[in-house]
């Protein structure tokens, strides 16, 4: 009876007290090992499970300097923001008080000549 493709599971082997997944029935492969291969087997799997974690470790250190270097440029836009922004405030208080000066002056001095140039009669 063949075993359905959804379930199907490798066939184990049990040694040493330890479960080892041999690979299908149809393997042409000796389900056994001798401990020089298992153990170069084991280097082998170690050495890329280690390549990998160094690239991870490298990749993560890599995002972080770049997260770093973009806090530190949103940082400095922020200061030149606050800058412009104080600029403007004093650019906009000052004409206000000029233009509030100028429009009291004009105001003061046409009443003062409009009287003056009214001839009693």
């Amino acid at each position: 009876m063949k075993p359905s493709n959804s379930s199907w599971e490798p066939r184990l082997l049990y040694a040493r007290n330890r479960c080892v997944a041999t690979g299908d029935n149809r393997s042409n492969s000796s389900p056994h090992r001798g401990d020089a291969t298992e153990n170069d087997w084991m280097k082998e799997v170690l050495n890329k499970m280690l390549s990998i974690l160094e690239t991870r470790v490298h990749t993560d250190e890599d995002q972080r300097h770049e997260n770093h270097k973009e806090d530190e440029m949103k940082k400095d836009w922020m200061l030149a923001a606050a800058v412009f922004d104080r600029i403007c405030a004093i650019a906009f208080i000052i004409l206000f008080l000029a233009g509030t000066l100028a429009f009291v002056i004009l105001a003061t001095t046409r009443t003062i000549t409009a009287s003056a140039t009214v001839e009693p009669e």
